[in-house]
């Protein structure tokens, strides 16, 4: 029973959106905040709270999204079928409200407590946007694969905007400003955007796989109503986007000489990505989509993961002075 729950909650997925927000806090906003001068303002405990709501929420909608979808799955990936074969309907609801109800809870007295409750609003926002994905959007053409890169690209989002929508007045006494933070927003905006181009790539990758399954149950997915040969194309287009985002600042890296970045992004990302695309270009059957499914998953690991090097450039550099 356990192991089937946590089997339909994604529990590897949840872990990793626990690693991208703490990633964030402790190797992106610290780092920039202690060179100029400036402590982390959220405590940690509600930081983890903050990140116990996002995983809460996170977790009903994969629970949401199986109970929805269990005809289905039944022909896309009839081994991992788990509610109405392992976990019972009534009790995959049960665990999808006590989750939700849990994680905006929690995400209302964070806001509360660091001074804006309207904050909340988004927890209560993406909760029900999940719901409305899972019985209505993603049967749709385009809009279903562009929420889930939407609230994809929430998780690095939140855990450093909350940090720096804290009452600025705490700020104000070091002579720190808000215009002060840009280069901290330019940071986080463009993990967010990485977030979400990787997403929607992989989603799109993700619906070439279950084209069978989605095919016969009515669903209007980008493979279904342009082909697979469309799909392919509109991926590898997106692919070549990436890369040229990452080359221009690869190109900024190398002119301001850092090079350990450089090197970082063409072996953790610009390689990845072109064998991703190479891959794909010849990919045919399920079980290859599937695989790229996976790796394009290790690439977007792999893209968090620069920020232990960020964290270590930066640091270095403020000891150093």
């Amino acid at each position: 029973m356990t192991n089937s729950f946590l089997k339909l909650i994604r529990f590897p997925n949840l872990l990793i959106i626990a690693f991208t927000q703490y990633m964030v806090r402790w190797c992106l906003l610290f780092p920039i905040l202690k060179a100029k001068g400036v402590e982390l303002q959220m405590s940690n405990l509600y930081f983890f709270l903050l990140v116990i709501s996002t995983v809460m929420i996170a977790a009903a909608g994969y629970i949401i999204n199986d109970y929805f979808d269990g005809k289905i799955d039944r022909i896309n990936k009839p081994d991992a079928v788990v509610v109405g074969t392992k976990i019972k309907r009534r009790v995959a609801m049960a665990a999808h409200a006590i989750l939700n109800i849990l994680g905006i809870a929690i995400g209302l007295f964070v806001s509360y407590k660091i001074g804006d409750y309207r904050l909340g609003f988004i927890f209560i926002f993406c909760a029900g946007g999940l719901w409305f994905y899972s019985t209505t959007f993603k049967y749709q053409f385009f809009i279903g694969n562009f929420i889930v890169a939407l609230f994809t690209a929430c998780i690095p989002l939140m855990a450093g905007g909350y940090e720096l929508l804290m009452d600025f007045k705490k700020y104000i006494p070091q002579g720190i400003q808000l215009a002060d933070f840009k280069d901290v927003w330019h940071w986080i905006l463009g993990l967010s955007a990485f977030a979400f181009i990787t997403t929607f790539l992989r989603e799109i990758i993700k619906d070439m796989e279950d084209i069978k399954g989605d095919k016969e149950y009515g669903c209007n997915t980008i493979p279904i109503a342009w082909g697979i040969n469309a799909a392919k194309t509109i991926s590898l287009l997106i692919l070549l986007f990436c890369m040229l985002a990452i080359g221009y600042i690869q190109k900024m890296q190398h002119i301001s000489n850092d090079y350990f970045s450089f090197y970082y992004f063409l072996i953790a990302l610009q390689i990845p990505f072109l064998f991703l695309g190479f891959k794909l270009l010849f990919a045919k059957e399920k079980k290859q989509f599937h695989y790229l499914g996976n790796v394009l998953k290790l690439i977007m690991l792999l893209g968090i993961s620069y920020l232990f090097v960020f964290c270590f450039i930066l640091l270095s550099a403020v000891n150093a002075n």
